[in-house]
């Protein structure tokens, strides 16, 4: 697991110039916390991150009653701060007394991760890297089916969601929904889709709420 990374303060500043990583933040002011300064905030783990981590940090505010992750979860400042301490493995209080400044660029590089790069075609969704499920490598993912799903599959998951704790205000922002509605489409078991990486977690849920499928 990814650790936020530590500068050790002796006497005088020590202050090294690193070379610029990948989801990596580099501070111009240490940020302090219990006794320790820190340097840069390492998200590298956001690689290691599946939709799956996604959905339970979604559960985990509705249940905390998180008003303003009801909607879009993914833009909420407290969707980052879970998903940071998930990829960095520190505890949740490093990035909820964290800066505001701060704050916000891990909520920016977290939304970049899993922004969607590029539209669905012919119900394909196309994948950001190649993904290995069981012995098999995908690239793309044929949605097609979701335009033959009825309203008994539609009431199956909402009464799927219901039993994992969820109250549904939205179907369509529910992360879990989109893997459930994605399975039923494809055949493809659930986990298939919540072990996809959190990089794809935006384009799954845009590809299966697409309107075309409804014309």
């Amino acid at each position: 697991m990814a650790e936020a990374i530590k500068l050790e303060m002796a006497e005088g500043t020590i202050d090294t110039v690193a070379e610029e990583r990948k989801n990596v933040i580099r501070l111009k002011k240490p940020y302090s916390f219990e006794g320790v300064k820190y340097q840069e905030i390492d998200l590298s783990g956001l690689d290691k991150l599946t939709i799956q981590d996604a959905i339970d940090v979604q559960r985990k505010l509705f249940g905390e009653r998180e008003t303003a992750s009801v909607v879009l979860c993914e833009t909420t400042t407290a969707f980052a701060r879970e998903i940071a301490a998930k990829a960095t493995g520190m505890p949740i209080e490093f990035f909820k007394l964290a800066p505001r400044g701060l704050s916000k660029r891990i909520a920016a590089t977290i939304q970049n991760h899993i922004s969607v790069d590029q539209a669905m075609k012919n119900s394909v969704m196309k994948l950001k890297v190649p993904y290995q499920f069981k012995g098999m490598t995908y690239e793309e993912i044929n949605l097609s089916g979701v335009a033959d799903l009825n309203s008994l599959h539609e009431s199956e998951v909402e009464n799927r969601l219901a039993r994992e704790g969820f109250i549904i205000t939205d179907n369509g922002t529910n992360y879990l929904y989109a893997c459930c509605i994605a399975s039923m489409a494809t055949g493809q078991p659930e986990d298939f889709f919540t072990c996809l990486p959190l990089a794809e977690l935006v384009t799954l849920r845009t590809a299966v709420n697409d309107t075309s499928f409804f014309e």
